[in-house]
Parts: C-alpha cells; structure tokens; sequence
C-alpha cells in the first residue's frame, strides 16, 4: 500500500527555511540568490525567489516575522499554565524557551555575524523577540505575586536573572556547540526551577511542598 508523502511547504517558507542557515554559515553578502534557490528547491538563478521577495533583505526580514508569530504560540501556551505547581510550571516555561531559543539558532548567528549593517534588524530581534520573551517571565512572576497578594519582590530584576541563565545555556550551544558543561537539557531545567523557586521563597513566597502550592 502506497504511503502519502507529507505535503510540502509553500514556497515562501521554504525560501526562508533555506535562506538563513546560509546566512549564518556564509555571511548575508557571501550568499546567493541562486544558492537560497537551489537550497529551497527551486531553479538556481531562475528568479523563481523574486516571485515571493523584492531582495535577500526582506528574505531576513520574514524569517523575523516568523520568529515573532511563533511567540504568539508560546504567549497563548504559557497563558493556560495554572499556578498550583510553580516549579513544574517553571519547567514548562523553561522548555518553552529553549525549543524558541533553539529555533532562533541562525537568527541569533546572523544577527551576531551582521548586526553593523544590519541595524534595524538588531533592533526588531531585541524588541520584537528578546523583550517580549522577557515580558513573558515578568509577567508569570507578578501573576504568582498577585495571587499572593505579596509586593516585596523586584519582579523585573528576578525575572531578568533567571531568563538570563536560560539564555546563556541556549548561547553557549551557538557559540561552542554545546551546552554548559555538557549538562543535558532537563538537569539545567530542574537545577533551574528549584533555584527559582528557592529565590522566591527566600524573598518571601513559600512553596508547600505536600501540596505543591505558593503561599505567602
């Protein structure tokens, strides 16, 4: 019996699917058209690319834009977390963040590698990636606080701590192609969770652990 092979992508996705690993790797100046087609699929120096993009910059531009629609996702998926167990909810948010920060792979390269020339596009990855990623951890921690009715906590600072730590795993693969000290995903996710929730208690927020539920 015949298996059906998965449909394929639009062309347009698949231009940009293609078009930032060489970005990356090669340099936006050091990739071709005809390379980013032919890495797509399509006729190499056909032109078939300007059937979709005016230029290789708006080719950047929409992988951007793919990256930003693809938070949306992670916004509605961390939204329907509940708050009775905040270290598996951490864990959750944690993994959440790693698959976006590792889907961001050659965006983070490329932005790295043309970030002078680039410099509009520096500013729509901080803002439109970075600081809404942040705003999502400030956002649960005075969730947790509110509920609690508790006000002693630097919501901004603590978050920005603790996203830190996640984002410097996640750079320590781009830059040597591993992860720090080589500790795999879930040990960092649960040393990460149990040292957030042990920050939170020592400010103040009380964990029961029979219960698995923040009290003040």
């Amino acid at each position: 019996m015949a298996t059906l092979s998965p449909p394929r992508p639009p062309t347009r996705e698949r231009i940009v699917a293609a078009a930032l690993p060489l970005f990356a790797r090669q340099g936006f100046r050091g990739t071709s058209v005809g390379e980013i087609e032919a890495a797509a699929g399509l006729s190499p120096r056909s032109g078939a690319l300007y059937k979709h993009f005016a230029s290789k910059r708006d080719v950047l531009a929409a992988a951007l834009d793919e990256r930003s629609r693809n938070l949306d996702h992670v916004d509605s998926l961390r939204a329907s977390l509940s708050l009775a167990d905040p270290e598996s909810e951490l864990k959750v948010m944690g993994h959440l963040a790693l698959d976006e920060l590792e889907c961001e792979h050659d965006l983070i390269r490329v932005v790295m590698r043309e970030g002078d020339e680039f410099p509009d596009l520096v500013a729509g990855f901080r803002d439109r990636l970075v600081r809404r990623g942040a705003s999502l951890a400030v956002d649960w921690l005075t969730r947790a606080c509110e509920r609690e009715g508790f006000r002693g906590i630097d919501v901004e600072a603590v978050a920005a701590v603790h996203l830190a730590a996640l984002v410097g795993y996640r750079m320590q693969d781009v830059l040597f192609g591993e992860p720090t000290a080589s500790v795999e995903r879930e040990r960092f996710l649960d040393a990460w969770a149990r040292g957030w929730i042990a920050e939170l208690r020592g400010l103040g927020l009380k964990l029961d652990r029979r219960t698995q539920e923040v009290t003040s």
